[in-house]
């Protein structure tokens, strides 16, 4: 009991430690199976002046699928992206293969040899997704769970996030999700209700992570990877605190979900230039009173007047952190 105890202490210091975590290592995801995808991402390219006739296909000698990193990349007739869960393994595969370069350094860069196997319009979307992903990971990080008090707390606010950064493309992206979160469900019951052998538990727990779709197997098997003292403690605990075993499992699955690939390094020079100005802009609207959260639309015009692109969501990331 007291070693479960002690395990619950320190899940408590590694969550409040988790800013900026590093790349983990994961076995390298199978090839996505192709999905159903949502509507194609909007284009910023407008058409062309009195062109009444119907769009033309894709752009003759480009695929309707590119394979990036064995992760096949949709478009439509229109040479528009469609984006799905293959999108998120797909950028969750590159930022494991750049280790602990920081993405701000690779961003940029990781998708241009594909640019002229996808067109000028689908590689401008999918580096456009691959940015607010990243900054949706970033958020993940920085925003704490205040008043979440339990798993299912957990899988609402990171649904919430998701959604806020991702805007439409979230559903597609994440439409395989609701199996990994049956998983989280099913773990904490089994492990909270386990009256088998522990290693009988563990292979059990494995195959059902074997059984998941490709595309959300390395998330489940965090959720095992970090249970491992957890496991441990129960196997040597005769009569163990169903609710404190529920606590740290559920701990254990929300850590799972917010734990990205991605790492993150200091700003650069020039962004905190600009943010320093930003942020004393920021203090005058607040003194006057013209501020009363990270949502308002004084606040919002303002980070429009100083920065643009997805350096918009990382400003209102720290906004939203700082107001905490």
């Amino acid at each position: 009991m007291k070693r479960l105890l002690a395990i619950a202490a320190c899940v408590a210091l590694i969550t409040l430690a988790i800013l900026f975590w590093g790349s983990i290592e994961e076995p390298t995801p199978q090839k996505a199976p192709v999905s159903q995808h949502q509507a194609p991402v909007e284009s910023n390219v407008e058409p062309t002046v009195g062109n009444t006739s119907p769009p033309p296909p894709v752009t003759a000698g480009l695929p309707a699928e590119v394979s990036i990193n064995g992760f096949p990349v949709h478009r439509d007739g229109r040479g528009n992206l469609l984006p799905g869960p293959e999108t998120r393994a797909l950028f969750d595969s590159l930022a494991r293969e750049q280790g602990q370069v920081p993405a701000d350094l690779w961003k940029d860069s990781v998708l241009e040899s594909y640019r002229g196997r996808l067109g000028d319009k689908a590689y401008a979307q999918l580096e456009e997704l691959l940015n607010r992903y990243i900054e949706y990971n970033l958020a993940l990080q920085l925003l704490p769970m205040d008043g979440v008090a339990s798993l299912a707390d957990a899988l609402d606010h990171v649904r919430q996030i998701r959604m806020d950064y991702l805007g439409p493309a979230a559903g597609a992206m994440f439409r395989d999700w609701q199996q990994m979160e049956g998983f989280t469900r099913q773990f904490v019951e089994q492990v909270k209700n386990n009256s088998q052998d522990i290693t009988q538990l563990q292979q059990s727990l494995q195959e059902q992570v074997y059984a998941l779709p490709p595309t959300v197997q390395p998330n489940a098997q965090k959720v095992l990877d970090q249970s491992q003292d957890l496991f441990s403690a129960l196997a040597g605990s005769a009569q163990a605190d169903t609710d404190v075993v529920q606590g740290i499992a559920e701990q254990m699955a929300a850590q799972a979900l917010i734990q990205p690939d991605f790492t993150f390094g200091e700003p650069t020079a020039e962004f905190m230039a600009q943010y320093n100005e930003y942020t004393a802009a920021k203090q005058n609207l607040l003194q006057q009173g013209e501020i009363r959260s990270e949502d308002d639309p004084a606040l919002e015009a303002l980070r429009q007047r100083y920065f643009s692109g997805s350096e918009l969501l990382r400003v209102k990331t720290l906004d939203r952190a700082e107001m905490y």
